[in-house]
């Protein structure tokens, strides 16, 4: 009889695997059965067996993926309520996701998921945060409320840029630690992306 313990390596197991294969394949072109073999399962169902379908499974590692970014936003946004200084309200939004990279080690694929399913068709940058919480909302609301007065397409256009901005630029440096075999100096890139995402946010229209 296989044990919980066992089921849930496995599970584990799984998730990692399939993590990284689609950080380096891309979602669509990583099956379930190459998801299974790779992780060294002799049984081609195994991901059905443990996760269920693939929609299933690249949900399954968002909400990992997201759990520990969210509880720090939580706690984060607890810190800087009533600051009118707007950095601390996108440092809010931003640090939390870079520092759960900073705690990864390496190699590390998260980052590049993220930045696969972001741009996915199929799936999109909801999946990453679906499980958002009302921290998470409050500290958007935080956020734009130091913004100057934007029309609500300008303000749409610069939330994709800021997603963009940080997503792929972590992305970029996970794999650019990957390819040199030294770290990503994650302090220095949350500086640099709040800061940006900052500019973003109290950019004056031109």
């Amino acid at each position: 009889m296989v044990s919980v313990a066992a089921v849930r390596d496995t599970r584990t197991l799984l998730l990692d695997t399939a993590m990284r294969l689609y950080a380096e394949g891309g979602l669509s072109l990583v099956s379930n059965r190459q998801v299974a073999q790779a992780a060294g399962q002799a049984n081609n169902s195994a991901v059905a067996y443990h996760v269920g379908t693939k929609a299933d499974l690249v949900a399954a590692i968002c909400e990992r993926l997201a759990e520990p970014v969210l509880a720090r936003t939580a706690a984060m946004v607890a810190d800087c309520r009533g600051s009118v200084r707007p950095r601390d309200h996108v440092a809010s939004l931003v640090a939390p996701y870079v520092g759960h990279l900073a705690t990864l080690g390496q190699p590390s694929w998260a980052a590049r998921f993220a930045a696969q399913v972001s741009a996915d068709p199929v799936y999109g940058p909801d999946l990453l945060w679906r499980g958002s919480t009302a921290a998470h909302a409050e500290a958007f609301v935080a956020m734009w409320a130091q913004a100057p007065v934007l029309p609500p397409e300008v303000v749409e256009l610069r939330l994709q840029m800021m997603r963009l901005v940080v997503v792929h630029t972590c992305a970029e440096r996970e794999a650019t630690a990957a390819r040199t075999g030294r770290p990503a100096d994650w302090a220095a890139v949350e500086s640099a992306l709040v800061d940006a995402v900052t500019g973003l946010l109290t950019a004056p229209i031109g």
